[in-house]
């Protein structure tokens, strides 16, 4: 039997790690955008509880890992030496109106196409093309002009390890701060997968920076994310025959049996689709903001907000919130403009 390689060890993890995620996100319900939506509409945080409860236990896990040098901030994509203010944010806010007009995240679209919901596949189909048109295809050239203009210097470290006397005290504290708020409201279905999504973003970091840290065929670790991945994941399909499968294509390709094999134990497969044209031009308009937005923001809800903000970086903790501000500020106009047409 051939032994398998580096890439081989990436692709298992990447389809474990997808399985995985499909079967505990679509059996405990865990949506980023329905916390921004819920907290919109003045019902609180209780909604949050899931994207809390993950960064609640991502986050040290993470910072352990880069404290004892598991893990290296300058083989991750969240410390760029330097980076388009403008640009980033603007991808950030365009993300995050794309969220709440498709009614998901990408992770979110993802696990419900695999319960028989035809929105959501149109939604990663356009969602895709758009991400790797940014990406590599015809809008690339454009985007890495663009984001050459307005740079900033950033910290090419955790923001934690600014301040190494008191990094873990504050890693510390800022995990019971963040504790208090996602246990308040009882231990929920939303927050148990949080718990364990949160639990997977660590655990994938530290299965890819040991297979990767090979002498022969180094690769970078990787964690969770889904905007980019979900275009490379459309490429490969098309392309299998000339194209190798990677780490991304193996996690897309496991979200969607995982959340497929948890939705029909739990029952839940239901065929579902639009019900008017502006039910579908809402959801390509949203698909094309998070595709083009999540390339420019260098991650979605997911890479930025949970496994982003895991690692410190003061990027990923900057564009959270630009993408969460714009989701709120969407939803509420969004539940005005609702309530003026039923008047």
């Amino acid at each position: 039997m051939e032994e398998l390689t580096v890439r081989d060890w990436f692709i298992l993890v990447g389809l474990i790690t997808g399985i995985l995620y499909g079967v505990i996100a679509q059996a405990s319900d865990f949506c980023v955008r329905r916390g921004i939506a819920d907290f919109a509409e003045g019902k609180g945080l209780a909604s949050a509880t899931g994207w809390l409860g993950a960064i609640f236990i991502a986050l040290p896990l993470t910072q352990w890992m880069l404290s004892e040098r598991l893990l290296d901030e300058s083989q991750m994509v969240y410390f760029p030496e330097s980076l388009s203010w403008w640009t980033t944010a603007l991808g950030a806010a365009a993300f995050g109106v794309g969220m709440m007009l498709t009614r998901g995240c990408p992770a979110r679209l993802v696990v419900l196409s695999a319960t028989g919901n035809l929105r959501a596949w149109f939604g990663l189909f356009v969602l895709g093309i758009s991400a790797y048109a940014t990406f590599k295809g015809l809008l690339a050239e454009s985007r890495v002009h663009l984001q050459q203009t307005a740079t900033w210097d950033l910290p090419t470290e955790s923001i934690f390890a600014l301040f190494p006397e008191f990094d873990r005290p504050l890693v510390g504290i800022g995990t019971i701060v963040i504790g208090f708020f996602a246990l308040r409201h009882g231990l929920s279905r939303s927050l148990i997968g949080g718990l364990l999504i949160g639990a997977l973003v660590a655990g994938v970091w530290w299965a890819t920076a040991i297979l990767g840290s090979d002498d022969f065929d180094p690769i970078n670790p990787v964690s969770l994310s889904f905007v980019a991945p979900l275009g490379e994941t459309i490429t490969y399909v098309q392309l299998a025959s000339g194209l190798e499968p990677t780490f991304n294509v193996a996690l897309i390709g496991g979200v969607i049996l995982g959340a497929f094999i948890s939705s029909m134990i739990r029952q839940e497969f239901q065929w579902q689709t639009f019900e008017s044209v502006a039910d579908h031009v809402r959801y390509f308009l949203g698909a094309v903001l998070m595709g083009v937005g999540g390339i420019l923001a260098l991650g979605c809800s997911t890479g930025q907000a949970i496994t982003g903000v895991a690692t410190g970086s003061i990027w990923s903790l900057l564009v959270t919130i630009i993408i969460f501000m714009s989701g709120y500020l969407t939803h509420a106009r969004l539940l005005k403009s609702k309530q003026v047409s039923t008047n």
